[in-house]
């Protein structure tokens, strides 16, 4: 986003880097995984009573796919749904 302005981006960039490297890490995780329960609450809206499974999948092609090719990325969803 760039609706802050440089000053503000500079005092949000000391505040992080003022916490331990732990911390940065946890806040990372509690930002993918909050990102991931967008994207699964979203995927839910529009396919209400997809299987777990079947939202995992989802989820993984809406985040991976521009690193596989179509080919690589259908041989992991028949993986996944091996699981």
């Amino acid at each position: 986003m760039t609706d802050s302005t440089g000053e503000i981006v500079n005092k949000q960039l000391e505040i992080m880097l003022a916490k331990s490297e732990s911390e940065r890490f946890r806040i990372g995780e509690e930002f993918i995984d909050f990102g991931r329960r967008v994207l699964g609450n979203s995927i839910l809206l529009e396919f209400p009573g997809i299987s777990e499974t079947e939202l995992k999948i989802e989820i993984f092609k809406k985040c991976y796919s521009s690193f596989y090719s179509p080919d690589e990325l259908h041989l992991i969803v028949l993986s996944m749904k091996c699981y």
